[in-house]
């Protein structure tokens, strides 16, 4: 019995002991795996609580490989907790967190090989070689950011000069438009004014013409009756006032498939469901059947390609020879209200022959037709003015960077080229991809939002390109570099239909975020 309290008592104090052991070096005492910022909530001097404060254990049940903790907390030195974390100091390079399961699996995670305590011979403190590449590799970016930050610099100070003259011709532009609106106000109570004068001049002209439409209607009326009564007469060959099946049947102009003889077919075609058909009738519905054919007869008429039946009620769609009893005189009505003088369009009355009316009323059509042409042009310049102050203030809403270092970008574009396509980035605009051999250009995104996880301004999303066959539309990333030239390094599809370009420009080049970057990993 006092053996085995010993023993237990022995065992605890070795594990305490051996969960220090790899940071003797260390100022500060701590278990296996956990960081310096980590230390003070090891204590061995008390009880330890897992972090998400479900459980509070022995102390020496921390680094005993066994996970006590459903957060993995209190196993930061072994790989016995799925979600534990195990923290490599890396002395002389960066410090490094990796999962606890990668803890004694035979690989070397951490520089300096304290991952992999339980057979510390397969791994070299490789730590001071990595720092010192790393630092060369700061110092090279800390250059270049230094060069590039006096010409980002520059990009900031015409950014703000951009935006201070949009804000400023955008103010103009209001101003503009309210002026360009009163014109168009006045413009627009002259052409009034102007066109009430000319329709009312107009009006006996109107009249005088609906009148010669009406007469010319009544005149080819008449004409097609009596053209119809003459033709009814030739084939009533009783003269009894009714033509009968008999009588067409010895026509041959009613024969309409030319075959030798008028079948029932044809008869139907032409008399319908009646014995027979008085003149009436005969003008009214058989005349403007038979018509056509007598016309194909004498060469006059021509009818559509595999036309085989003539509809009677749409039969002011033929020639007008043609029309019937009302439909010569419904076309005219028509075509009189299509060239009546409207609630006058842009069209240029003047053009008419000058003859046409008398002076006073020309002078009329003319000052309308300048007044309206005066109000299109008024209208017009209003609605450019628009334009122009909604591209601004799309302009003005979008976001350039925090100093508008990118402002003076948009617009410009520039080009990459590999074996078979020209990429073509347009900033805040689009990204396009045109084939070598041949082709239009492909959109491969238009400008959506900037992107960048820890610097929203380290990328640009571009959204609703071109569909893929079978797939989705494409988009590109485009990740954003320090450089001392606006240029794209490389172009990649790494996914079906989603690409990604690398960009430099001196845009980017903020010295705050190497700074924050190099002290970030610098915990020692």
């Amino acid at each position: 019995m006092i053996y085995s309290t010993w023993l237990s008592q022995f065992h605890s104090s070795f594990i305490i002991i051996s969960s220090f052991v790899l940071y003797v070096h260390s100022d500060v005492p701590r278990p296996r795996g956990v960081s310096l910022s980590k230390a003070s909530l090891y204590s061995p001097t008390k009880d330890f609580t897992c972090f998400d404060g479900t459980v509070t254990i022995p102390f020496s049940y921390v680094n005993d490989d066994y996970c006590d903790c459903f957060d993995g907390s209190d196993e930061p030195g072994t790989s016995a907790c799925l979600n534990g974390i195990f923290h490599c100091t890396n002395a002389g390079h960066r410090p490094q967190n990796i999962p606890s399961s990668r803890v004694n699996d035979g690989v070397c995670d951490c520089c300096d090989g304290t991952d992999e305590y339980a057979t510390p011979d397969i791994c070299t403190d490789i730590c001071n070689e990595l720092g010192k590449e790393a630092r060369a590799e700061y110092q090279r970016l800390a250059e270049l950011h230094k060069a590039g930050s006096h010409l980002r610099v520059d990009l900031i100070e015409r950014g703000n000069k951009k935006r201070h003259e949009m804000a400023e011709q955008l103010s103009q532009l209001e101003k503009d438009k309210a002026e360009a609106e009163q014109i168009k106000a006045e413009k627009q109570a002259l052409k009034d004014e102007i066109e009430a004068k000319e329709n009312e001049a107009l009006k006996v002209y109107r009249e005088a013409e609906e009148k010669e439409k009406q007469r010319q209607a009544e005149e080819e009326k008449q004409k097609n009756v009596k053209e119809a009564l003459d033709n009814f007469d030739r084939y009533d060959s009783n003269k009894d006032g009714v033509l009968s099946i008999d009588e067409i049947k010895v026509a041959n102009v009613f024969d309409k498939d030319k075959d030798g003889q008028v079948d029932e077919e044809e008869v139907k075609y032409f008399f319908g469901e009646n014995e027979s058909v008085d003149k009436d009738a005969f003008t009214s519905v058989t005349w403007p059947l038979l018509k056509p054919l007598l016309m194909m007869e004498q060469g006059m008429f021509k009818p559509a390609q595999d036309e085989e039946h003539v509809d009677p009620d749409v039969d002011g769609e033929m020639d007008d020879d043609l029309d019937t009893e009302d439909t010569g005189a419904d076309l005219d009505e028509d075509h009189a209200e299509e060239e009546s003088p409207r609630e006058f369009d842009d069209r240029d009355i003047s053009s008419h022959d000058s003859k046409v009316y008398d002076d006073e009323t020309q002078r009329l059509v003319d000052e309308a037709t300048e007044a309206r042409k005066q109000y299109t042009e008024a209208e017009r310049t209003v609605r450019e003015i628009e334009s122009n102050i909604r591209n601004i203030q799309q302009n003005l809403e979008k976001d350039y960077g925090l100093q508008q270092e990118f402002a003076t970008l948009d617009g410009q574009c520039f080009e990459f080229e590999d074996k078979e396509y020209v990429y073509r980035l347009c900033m805040f605009q689009k990204v396009t991809q045109k084939s070598k051999n041949s082709g239009s250009e492909v959109g491969l995104g238009n400008w959506g939002e900037w992107a960048g996880e820890d610097n929203r301004y380290s990328a640009m999303r571009y959204t609703n390109g071109v569909a893929c066959w079978n797939g989705p539309n494409r988009m590109t990333i485009v990740n954003i570099h320090c450089g001392l030239e606006n240029k794209v390094l490389s172009v990649a599809e790494p996914y079906r239909c989603e690409y990604k370009m690398e960009l430099s420009t001196p845009a980017a080049c903020d010295m705050s975020n190497v700074n924050q970057d190099h002290s970030a990993h610098d915990e020692l």
